[in-house]
């Protein structure tokens, strides 16, 4: 897959937010159609709460 994103934002987001490698896919689907970041992308659509967005920021960050 050549989704534009590190393997391990793809491993934070499987291992410590708990996606599934669908939900991850359609994220970044999502992020791509709608010309917005990742982490918008899965927060907007209901796909992460606010704290997991605020988690996936830190670790964005960190």
């Amino acid at each position: 897959m050549n989704s534009g994103i590190s393997n391990k934002v793809f491993i934070y987001l499987h291992t410590k937010l708990g996606l599934s490698y669908p939900t991850i896919h359609l994220g970044i689907k999502l992020s791509i159609r709608n010309n917005i970041s990742l982490p918008l992308a899965l927060w907007s659509y209901n796909l992460i709460t606010t704290d997991e967005l605020s988690k996936f920021y830190d670790f964005l960050w960190s």
